[in-house]
């Protein structure tokens, strides 16, 4: 599957500003990629506001360097 766009990962999780550097943001097109191939995309929608939480506590702590 092709490297989804960062307006893509916005559109699946519902959101037009997602925390994160370039790089953070990236990681986070890779991942959400990743999960809709395991679970489909509407699995992404149904638990975004999981996915956005966690993402979040990911960029607060500085977890991607």
């Amino acid at each position: 599957m092709a490297e989804f766009s960062l307006e893509k990962v916005r559109d699946l999780l519902g959101k037009q500003h997602i925390r994160g550097s370039d790089k953070e943001q990236k990681i986070l097109c890779i991942r959400i990629r990743e999960l809709v191939e395991m679970n489909g995309e509407d699995w992404v929608k149904q638990n975004r506001t999981k996915l956005l939480e966690e993402w979040n506590y990911i960029v607060k702590q500085k977890i991607i360097t």
